[in-house]
């Protein structure tokens, strides 16, 4: 089990990290392969919060929770997402389909006590580089008004870090489509300032569907707000809209979370 403890803004004292690493050690057993967590501490006026996202059997677990102390809030966190845990599992066992197979999928807990959990559909774009152009059409295709797509990088000398991380969402918005993309020097430096994410306009000149002629004009600072994806599915259903780009805090990429009729689901890159 892979276990990163971090604090947003502040500096983890070895103690607190210890006690975390040691809690969140005895959910191994419920999984079969590697697993990868990562907790991130805050330090709040009032209480203290811990926030934890599990990578693990090709599902996603994330949790929230408060307290007095970060001691406090660790266990609380650690004993509801176990539970969640268990109740995934053994629905996931009662459904398994051809050669045990279980569909990719995500438990999110609310940033508040009194939201409802969420079981949240994942949706991994490809990782195949394509044009604005190309991620426009297939966009048209899959009849959406948002997308999710890699960038192709043209320098020779782009880092594998940039060509990894290198995502732009496409979407509509006020009744015009926008592009978002992150400039290199950001990814390269791992400041992820979203005040200095690049935003551009589409101005759709010919509407053809194999050879569209689009200009992306350059606007200025992007809308696009750096959020977890708990508070980006309370933001959705705060505003009431029916998607909403952001930038992922927990995984530092890209994401779009929607609805899809009465279903919850969030689109990020596959990695």
């Amino acid at each position: 089990m892979n276990i990163i403890v971090t604090g947003r803004h502040i500096t983890v004292a070895d103690g607190i990290r210890e006690y975390a690493e040691k809690k969140i050690e005895k959910l191994e057993v419920y999984f079969n392969q590697t697993v990868n967590v990562r907790v991130i501490l805050n330090l709040g006026k009032i209480d203290r919060t811990a926030e934890i996202t599990i990578n693990g059997d090709g599902t996603q677990f994330y949790g929230k929770e408060k307290g007095e102390t970060f001691f406090a809030a660790i266990d609380l966190l650690v004993e509801k997402i176990d539970k969640q845990i268990v109740k995934y599992k053994n629905r996931s066992q009662a459904h398994r389909g051809p050669r045990n197979e279980i569909p990719s999928s995500l438990l999110l807990f609310g940033t508040e006590p009194d939201v409802p959990e969420r079981e949240v559909k994942l949706v991994e774009v490809s990782n195949k580089p394509q044009d604005r152009i190309e991620a426009y059409l297939q966009m048209k295709n899959d009849q959406r008004d948002f997308t999710l797509f890699k960038q192709e990088v043209n320098a020779v000398n782009s880092s594998v870090d940039f060509a990894n991380k290198r995502y732009a969402v496409l979407y509509k918005d006020s009744g015009s489509f926008k592009m978002t993309e992150i400039p290199f020097e950001l990814i390269k430096n791992h400041d992820f300032d979203d005040a200095s994410f690049v935003e551009y306009e589409l101005d759709i000149k010919d509407e053809s569907p194999v050879h569209p002629v689009i200009d992306f004009k350059e606007t200025g600072k992007s809308s696009i707000k750096l959020m977890t994806l708990s508070e980006a599915f309370d933001e959705l259903d705060k505003n009431g809209a029916g998607y909403l780009p952001f930038f992922n805090l927990e995984s530092e990429y890209l994401n779009i979370v929607y609805k899809n009729g009465k279903d919850f689901a969030v689109m990020m890159p596959a990695v």
